[in-house]
C-alpha cells in the first residue's frame, strides 16, 4: 500500500502545479488559511479515494476548499486541545508543588510531593491521551469528509468501531510509515539552509497526501454501515 501511496498523485496530469501549489500553501501556513486550504485538498482526497476514485484532486473550487478545511482544522484542533489542557492543569501543579516544597515546612514538603506526583500523573496522562489523539484523528477526519458533516467527527461511538477494528490499526501505521519518511527526507533536506527547508515543504506535501490516500483507502473497508431503509408506516403495509 505504501508503494501505491506514492504513486497517487503520480498518476495525476497537473502532479507538478499540485505539489507547487501544496508546497506554497505549506509555506505560508503561518498565516493559517493556507493551512486550512490545505486540510480541504485533504478532505477531498480521503474522500475521493474512500469512494473508489483514485484521481487526485485539483487545487480548484477554493470556497469548497476551504470550507472543507476549516472542518478538518476544528477536528484536528479538537483533538489537539484535550491533551493540551491536561498539560497545562499538570504544569501548574507542578509548579505549585515547587513553591509548597520550597517552603521547608512538613506540610508544606508533604503537599510538594502529592502535588508534585498528581502533575507527574496528570503529564502522563496527557502524553497517553495525546497518542489516542493522534490515532483517532484520521478517522475523525475522514469521517467528516465522507458524510459532509462535523458531528461524525465526534461520534464517539461510530469511531470507536473503525479504530477498534485491526484494518484501522494496519491502514494508521502505513500512514505513520510514509509521514515519518516524508519527515526523514524533509530533516535531510534542512541541511541545506533555506533551498533544502523550502524543498523540504513540497515533500511534506506530497507524504501528507500519500498518507491521506492510505486512510482513505482503509476508511472504504471500516467505515460504519448506516442503513436508511425506514420502516413503513402501518398503513402502508400490504395487507395478509
Amino acid at each position: 500500500m505504501i508503494t501505491k501511496s506514492l504513486e497517487y498523485l503520480r498518476d495525476s496530469d497537473d502532479i507538478a502545479v499540485t505539489v507547487l501549489i501544496g508546497g506554497l500553501l505549506l509555506l505560508t501556513s503561518p498565516l493559517i488559511v493556507p493551512s486550512i486550504l490545505v486540510l480541504g485538498y485533504v478532505s477531498q482526497v480521503l474522500r475521493r479515494t474512500a469512494d473508489g476514485d483514485d484521481t487526485p484532486p485539483a487545487f480548484e473550487a477554493w470556497s469548497d476548499l476551504l470550507v472543507e478545511g476549516v472542518k478538518g482544522f476544528v477536528v484536528t484542533l479538537v483533538y489537539s486541545l484535550v491533551p493540551l489542557v491536561v498539560l497545562v492543569v499538570a504544569a501548574f501543579l507542578g509548579v505549585g508543588a515547587a513553591i509548597l516544597g520550597s517552603g521547608g515546612s512538613t506540610g508544606g514538603v508533604l503537599g510538594g510531593v502529592i502535588g508534585g506526583t498528581l502533575a507527574l500523573v496528570l503529564a502522563l496522562a496527557a502524553f497517553v491521551v495525546s497518542l489516542v489523539g493522534l490515532y483517532v484523528t484520521p478517522a475523525a477526519l475522514a469521517a467528516v469528509a465522507s458524510s459532509g458533516r462535523l458531528g461524525d467527527g465526534f461520534a464517539f461511538g461510530a469511531l470507536w468501531t473503525v479504530v477498534s477494528k485491526r484494518a484501522y490499526a494496519t491502514g494508521w501505521l502505513t500512514a505513520a510509515v510514509v509521514v515519518l519518511g516524508g519527515a526523514l527526507v524533509v530533516g535531510v533536506l534542512s541541511v541545506v539552509p533555506i533551498l533544502g527547508t523550502i524543498a523540504g515543504l513540497f515533500v511534506q506535501f506530497y507524504a501528507l497526501v500519500a498518507a491521506a490516500a492510505i486512510i482513505g483507502w482503509t476508511w472504504t473497508d471500516v467505515r460504519p454501515v448506516t442503513s436508511d431503509t425506514a420502516e413503513p408506516d402501518p398503513a402502508e403495509r400490504p395487507a395478509v
